[in-house]
This record gives structure tokens, sequence and C-alpha cells, in this order.
């Protein structure tokens, strides 16, 4: 038996994550911050009884304007109450009686409805408005609904020493407002707020009017593009520090919109004000223009304290967390998450694995690609390290809504899914995988709407021409990674041609197999070094190449572009001799004059190899003295004519067939 000698050349990532250095770097990440604000929230667990977090709909609601008196949460003992006057503008799907809006039991009281309603009841976190007509497809119509929010801290509204604000990711709005509170139905957004006259109140969409009233001011924000309902916003506080800067793109000067910074006493967002505009920038000409007409970023208080959470046009931080990492991200989700909303909770990945990309992207814009690789080789560390094993997407969470550690668990969600994205540019090249990114925020059907993973998997298939469906049914839709151990082989053919044989193979037993395409370098004397890519979509997957110099070694991988795997690879076979005899794919095929192909066999023996044609016909036959171990055979079929074949080895009563053309 050969004596196995096992060389190492693809390290298994994941290991001593958690040492207190790359604990520290882990958490500095702006990704890690944001999953940090999101996993302590109540708000999922807190409706688990709501029908399942679902029930349909008929309608489609167009516009939310919420007139809200919060005047006294800013006086001791800053009550969470305060009383709310709210119209839904919305559109008949189908012959519609009735409209069901969530709307929490133990924050809201429903006083009234009216306009087009004058009855209703509520339990069990749904309110129920009768409709006084029955609308028919088409119709528009409004809802009048009067409501008074408790004094509870119902982990979405927020009122402590002077701030009051909203944190509403993933189902708080029903919290603090009647909605229909899902991603897939965004709608406009207009709120005016009464407030003592020293306080700074911002929302999303662009300031319409502040009314100051002796020590009273009414704040009107409006939003005349689409928000999802966790993505609305009302941040405030007295005193508050305001600076507003002004964006124009060096590139496209239309493209011009204010940020608005609004930040606590003692802090200093200046490093943010110095990059923001080149961030913008980068990520204006990388997926398209900056989608809304203003923007702006506003640090909290301590009830607050994790990360930050991507509001549409007002970001929310955690106080004194102007970190560039941070900022970055959540930035990103204007654009992926805020204009092109995840249409269900199944659909986070668009969200959270394009932002956390958008992370190691903007590293490579500033400092390199080695940079933006080091970036995703942290990610995919983390990942193995703390893998959970399960999928990126269940298709089941459309309907109920996980629990926020599932949710947004930072090594699936975050940190694999922004791998995900990095190996679809690795499959794909750079090329196309930036024109599928530009393709996708450009979609009149998602913009400012929803998306779901098949509608950006059909992205793909349109742009490339070709269905790559088996890549996120494999990264998305199945757990874990790839195991790789590997095996290869060099033979001397005749005095100037060598062979060499990979055999790759996935050892896993959690998950299924791991379609790639897989790139091997072949380090040699005399100076070869050579990159080869070739697809491996089968197990136990032989290749087979000739070289007229003597390769020395493999190399699986080199460059780490598969980040989400571990492997090895070793000299030698991948099962004992005892128990061996494999025949790799035949080469080239199709053929001319020579037919290649590897055999591995357990001991020395003479096997029979014949060729017979389309009609069952043997139009060839040999015997072959095979030696224990990988070897290369080489036969010559030129006299045959042009025509499809079928070879067939026997080797100790073994048969093993393969097909070619001549």
């Amino acid at each position: 038996m050969k004596t196995k000698l096992t060389i190492i050349l693809s390290l298994v990532l994941g290991l001593g994550i958690l040492n207190s250095g790359k604990a520290q770097q882990v958490f500095e990440r702006g990704s890690y911050r944001c999953h940090l604000d999101k996993i302590k929230k109540y708000s999922t667990e807190y409706f688990r009884n709501e029908e399942k977090n679902y029930f349909p709909k008929s309608f489609d609601v167009l516009k939310y304007q919420l007139d809200v008196d919060i005047w006294s949460c800013y006086q001791s003992p800053y009550s969470h109450a305060f009383d709310g006057k709210l119209v839904i503008t919305l559109k008949a799907d189908s012959l519609l009686d009735h409209v069901k809006l969530n709307a929490v039991n133990s924050s809201l009281q429903i006083q009234e409805v009216s306009i087009a309603a004058s009855t209703f009841t509520h339990s069990g976190n749904i309110l129920t408005i009768n409709l006084d007509t029955t609308m028919i497809p088409g119709d528009t119509f409004q809802i009048a609904i009067k409501y008074h929010h408790n004094n509870v801290n119902d982990y979405a509204f927020y009122a402590k020493n002077g701030f009051v604000f909203t944190d509403c990711e993933p189902e708080g709005a029903r919290c603090w407002f009647p909605c229909y509170d899902r991603t897939s139905d965004k709608a406009q957004w207009e709120l005016t707020a009464k407030v003592p006259s020293n306080v700074k109140l911002g929302s999303n969409g662009i300031l319409q009017d502040s009314v100051k009233i002796a020590d009273t001011i009414y704040y009107t924000w409006k939003s005349d593009e689409n928000v999802a309902t966790y993505l609305i916003a009302l941040t405030s506080r007295t005193n508050y520090n305001l600076k507003i800067i002004n964006y124009t793109n060096p590139n496209d000067t239309s493209e011009h919109f204010p940020f608005r910074f609004y930040y606590n006493q003692g802090e200093n967002p200046q490093n943010i004000i110095n990059v923001i505009d080149d961030v913008t920038t980068y990520f204006s000409s990388t997926f398209c223009k900056h989608p809304f007409p203003k923007n702006g970023f506003a640090s909290l208080n301590d009830e607050f304290q994790w990360g930050g959470m991507e509001n549409q046009t007002l970001t929310s931080i955690c106080p004194n967390c102007w970190d560039e990492s941070l900022i970055v991200h959540e930035f990103s989700h204007q654009w992926f998450g805020d204009m092109i909303t995840c249409a269900t909770w199944a659909d986070i990945w668009l969200n959270e694995g394009f932002a956390t990309f958008s992370e190691s992207l903007w590293l490579g814009e500033k400092s390199g690609y080695n940079a933006y690789k080091q970036d995703v080789l942290q990610n995919a560390s983390y990942y193995l390290s703390a893998n959970p094993h399960w999928p990126i997407s269940d298709p089941s969470w459309a309907i109920t809504t996980p629990s926020s550690d599932i949710l947004f668990n930072y090594a699936i969600t975050y940190c694999k899914g922004a791998c995900v994205l990095h190996q679809l540019r690795y499959t794909l090249g750079d090329s196309i995988f930036f024109n599928i990114i530009h393709q996708y925020a450009h979609d009149s059907s998602f913009r400012y709407q929803s998306a779901t993973i098949p509608d950006f998997i059909n992205i793909v298939n349109s742009v490339t021409g070709e269905d790559y469906q088996w890549f996120f049914d494999e990264w998305i839709y199945m757990p874990n990674h790839p195991i790789y151990q590997n095996y290869y082989s060099i033979t001397q053919i005749d005095d100037q041609h060598w062979g060499l044989y990979l055999e790759v193979n996935q050892t896993q037993t959690n998950t299924g197999f791991f379609k790639m395409p897989i790139t091997i370098r072949i380090v040699g004397l005399n100076e070869l070094d050579t990159l080869i890519r070739v697809m491996n979509d089968v197990n136990h997957q032989g290749f087979s190449f000739i070289f007229d110099k003597k390769p020395i070694g493999v190399y699986f991988d080199p460059n780490s572009d598969i980040v989400l795997k571990q492997a090895s690879i070793a000299v030698g076979i991948a099962q004992p001799l005892s128990e061996r005899f494999t025949v790799s794919e035949i080469y080239p095929n199709p053929v001319q004059h020579e037919l290649y192909m590897n055999i591995s066999v357990n001991k020395a023996s003479l096997s029979e190899i014949n060729i017979f044609n389309v009609s069952g016909t043997k139009v060839y036959t040999n015997m072959y003295n095979l030696l224990p171990g990988f070897q290369t055979l080489r036969l010559n079929i030129s006299s045959l004519p042009s025509g499809i074949y079928f070879i067939e080895i026997n080797w100790e009563g073994k048969k093993v067939q393969r097909k070619f053309v001549h």
C-alpha cells in the first residue's frame, strides 16, 4: 500500500475567532452592532399569539397620515402615553366589507373610527374595522382612527429624559399606531407631531413645516416614497444638536440632497461628515443614484445602546456611535432594505446580507481589494466558528416570523449572507456580478416596493442568460457548507508528458452537495505555475490534466474564493487500496486521436477494455496490465469512424462504462 503524504493546502477557517483580539474586531463591525440592536428586542415574541403574526388582506395601503400629541412625553416623569389621530388611505383589491389591521391591545386603545367606517372590534392584537359600504376592486377610500397609546414600555415607543423615539423592526410599528405591519405593504407617510418648543424632531422624508406657537412646535414630515412600517421613525429630544450638510455628486451634479445629523451634547459626528460624501458617491455609482430626497442620522440614548437601525432616510444609532463601519452598513440599507425592502422575513438576506457585503465593498473601494477580501474572510471565519446550522432563508418565515435571535442571527443572516454574495461574484465574475446589482437596483418592479429572493434570482438569470437556481438552492436554502477532502496523484505518461489526477470529494453529512466552480493551482518545476478552473458538479469527481512539464503540487482554491468551506488536499488516494476501483472521466471528450483515462486499482491485475458503437457492436478490445494505485492509460482511436462510442473497463468482475464522441 502506498504511503500517504498529506499536505494541507487550504486551512480550516474559523478557528480562534473568539480570542480577545478578534472578538473585539467583530464587535466593532457595523454589521455586528446592527445585529445586536435587533436581537435585543422583544417585539416578535411579544406578539406570538397574534394569529401566527399573519393574516391575509384584500387591500393595499397607499398612505398613513398620523397626527400625535406627544408634548407631555418630554416632561418628567416622561410618560409613554399620548393621543393619536390616523388617516389611512387604502385601495381595495377585491370585494371588501372590512379591514383588518395590526394594533397591539396592551399598547393601543382604539377610541373611534370614521370616514368610511363607524364600527370596529379590537382583540387579539387585531383591529377589525367594518366598512359602511362594500368596496369593489380598485376603489380608493380612507379610514380615520382616533386612539390612545398607553403608558407602557412596548419596545417600540420610547420616552425618557427628554428623548422620544421609535424603533420598529421587525414588527413594532403596531405598538404605536394601527397599521398593516408587514414588509410587503409599503405606503407613503406623513407625520405631524406636537412637541415642546425646545425639541428637535425628525422623521422619514422631507420636513414640510415647523410651526412654533408659544411653548409648542408642530412638526410635519412627509415621505412621498413608499416606506415599510418597520422603517417608519419618529426621533426627537430636547436640546438636540443638529447639523445639516448638502451633498452633490461630483460625477453628476443633478444628484444632490441634504444630510441631517442629530447628535447629543459631547458628541462629534465630524469623522462621518468627512467621509459620507465619498461613501455616497461610491454607492451611487455601484448601485444606483441615492434613492431619497434627504438622508440623516440620529444618535439616541441608553435605551438604544447597541447599534443602529436603518429607518428610511433617518438612521438611528447608539449614543456616541459615530463609527464609519456602522454608518456604512446602515447607510447601504437605504438601497437594500429601504428602497428595495424584503417582501417577507424569509427574504431578510436581501437586507442584511447585502448591507454586510456593502461594508466589504466600501473597504475595497477605500483601501484596495485585499482589504475587501480580508473583510469577507472575517465574515466567513465568524460563520464557521458560530454556525447554528440553519439556512439563510426558511420559507415558513414568510408566514410565521421567527424569533429575533434566529431572524437576525449574526453568523447566518449577516456573515454567511455577505459571503454568499462574494461567492456569487467569484462564480460570475466582476463584470456580470456588478451588472446584476445595477439591474436589481434600477428595476422599477422593486424600487420603492419589495422583493423576494426568487425575484433576485430572476435578475441573475436574466442578466446571465443561464439558470443559477442551483447556486441559491445550496447557499440560501440549504444549511451549512461543503467540507472538502481532496486527493491528487501525478504520473509520468511518457518521456515528455505527465498526468495529474485530482479527485474532489465533499464529506459533509448534515447538508447536501454544493456545486461550485473550483480553481486549482498547479505548481511545478521550470516555472510551471498554472491556474485552472473547473466546475465541480458531482461528488467524488475526478479531473485529469496532461502537462509537458512535471507538476510537483496542487493547491485547491488557492485564493480562498469559496470562503464558506473547510478544505484539505492530500497526495494519495481517497479510499484504502483494498476498497478501490475507480475510473475518472475520460478526456479529451470529444476526442480526435488519443483518448486518456485515469484508473485506480488495489492490486496488479489484467483489465479488459472494450469500445462499442451505438449499435452495440464491439469495435475495439485490448488487455492492459494495471498496477496498484493511480495510472493513466492512453488509447489510440484515430482509426475509428466519427461517431458516438461507449468504452467499457472490466477489472476483477467489476465494470465501468463511459461515453465519448470521436
